[in-house]
């Protein structure tokens, strides 16, 4: 990055219209457990995402709705659960755009004077979506992935123009695969290969033959690293333009990742469970408010667009299912919903149908989680107790009470109310994505088939 005027100078460029600047930053596909400050073990080392942390509040048992990308951040921008807003699949997946009466929150701060862009790295998150809405400048990759590096200098570039408070929202997606676009750890001799555990590992992700845990993982927690670097690097240029102190910072995922814990191995997208719905979400207020301080209630992506607009003193959303996350004490949500996206054409995946009929529902209180799955020999229903089992890997023998199974009973038909379809079937509409389309979604493992070998990312600058 090219030398930054002194602060000094940039606060005069910028005027003395001070109002808080409000700052999005989302790291796709980031499991809680690999940021420092919510995992003290992590295998990641994150000292820019815990220096947030240590000057914000860190909100520990934060969900997103769903465990795929587009529906989440549709919630987050507009507050609305994915029922409601009505995005519950990735629209290249056969799920709808947001349409343009939901209120975001973009444009509601567009509305009350703030220059708005999103510097997004995420192909899947391109116009068509529908969350542009609300922003001056929306820059997304027109094919596959850019870097996170890459991203950061687009928004500089945008930054350091914008005379008043701003919104923007910055989103990286190094910590998504295919793990095939890192080079550390190398590929080495001894590795395990082969076996039966190939085929637990989708086509996109695979190295070679490689079906070593180990080096999965450690590919993922180098990808994480590289995530926190660009957050350092946005750190500093809120500083360096004197926007850092009263800024407005959020920094949060859409989903997490699965290693091993279920059938399909290093994806997303495939269950409701918590390594792919628990988030991690760290709010740092403009005025210093509750800085240093950790939240244990129920909350959600659901709440981030509600956060910024009472923080700011701002009326709230119209049409919300979230909640502002400055109530002292913070009593936060009795029951959080989750899904999936989509059964995935995987062998070694029990759901069926395959497509959206299969979706996994759950729903989450404080001391419970109720898990359905549709399945070739009926529905799974699985309950956990969350205080003796938060990884949810040993299902209860009690049946879950009645009115969590209501929720997912209502959850379900509104499903199947929507009449989604799933464009891979063999009886649906032929696609509407190009060629192009098809091959950088099929490299980013969103639909099924062999993906070619993905090009690294490329090295960020030194700020």
């Amino acid at each position: 990055m090219r030398a930054s005027p002194p602060a000094a100078v940039l606060l005069l460029l910028l005027g003395c219209d001070r109002r808080p600047d409000v700052v999005l930053i989302t790291i796709d596909t980031l499991r809680v457990d690999h940021v420092g400050a919510f995992a003290p073990t992590s295998p990641a080392r994150t000292p820019h995402m815990d220096r947030l942390a240590s000057e914000g509040v860190r909100y520990t048992q934060a969900y997103s709705p769903i465990s795929v990308t587009g529906p989440a951040f549709c919630t987050l921008h507009t507050g609305q659960l994915p029922g409601r807003h009505g995005v519950v699949m990735n629209v290249f997946r056969g799920g709808a755009n947001l349409p343009p009466s939901a209120e975001t929150l973009a444009e509601r701060l567009s509305a009350a004077g703030w220059s708005t862009g999103a510097y997004l790295s995420g192909f899947t998150l391109r116009p068509s979506l529908g969350l542009d809405q609300g922003f001056d400048s929306y820059v997304a990759p027109g094919s596959r992935r850019r870097s996170g590096g890459n991203t950061n200098d687009r928004l500089w570039g945008w930054l350091v123009r914008q005379p008043g408070p701003i919104l923007a929202w910055y989103h990286s997606y190094d910590p998504h695969g295919p793990l095939g676009a890192w080079d550390e750890p190398a590929v080495h001799a001894g590795l395990r290969r082969g076996g039966p555990e190939l085929d637990r590992i989708p086509q996109y992700q695979r190295i070679d033959d490689i079906t070593d845990e180990a080096f999965f993982r450690a590919r993922y927690a180098h990808a994480v690293e590289y995530a926190d670097e660009q957050v350092g690097r946005i750190l500093w240029m809120l500083e360096a333009t004197g926007r850092y102190d009263d800024a407005l910072i959020v920094l949060t995922a859409d989903h997490g990742e699965s290693f091993t814990e279920r059938e399909l191995w290093f994806d997303h997208g495939t269950t409701a469970h918590e390594e792919q719905l628990h988030v991690p979400l760290v709010i740092k207020y403009p005025d210093g408010w509750g800085a240093g301080r950790s939240e244990d209630a129920l909350v959600g992506l659901q709440d981030v667009a509600p956060t910024v607009l009472d923080a700011l003193g701002l009326p709230g959303l119209l049409v919300t299912d979230g909640m502002s996350l400055r109530a002292a004490p913070l009593v936060g949500h009795p029951q959080l919903e989750g899904e999936s996206s989509h059964c995935k054409k995987e062998p070694v995946l029990g759901c069926a149908p395959r497509g959206p009929g299969g979706k996994m529902l759950a729903v989450r209180t404080r001391e419970q989680t109720y898990i359905e799955e549709p399945r070739a020999d009926g529905r799974s229903a699985r309950l956990y107790d969350r205080h003796a089992d938060r990884a949810e890997r040993a299902p209860l023998s009690a049946a879950a009470p009645a009115a969590l199974q209501g929720v997912l009973a209502r959850m379900a038909a509104d499903r199947a109310a929507m009449g989604l379809v799933d464009p891979e079937a063999e009886d649906a509409p032929a696609a509407a994505q190009s060629t192009d389309e098809l091959e950088a979604l099929r490299a980013l493992g969103y639909i099924s088939g062999p993906a070619p070998e993905p090009a690294a990312p490329a090295p960020a600058p030194a700020p």
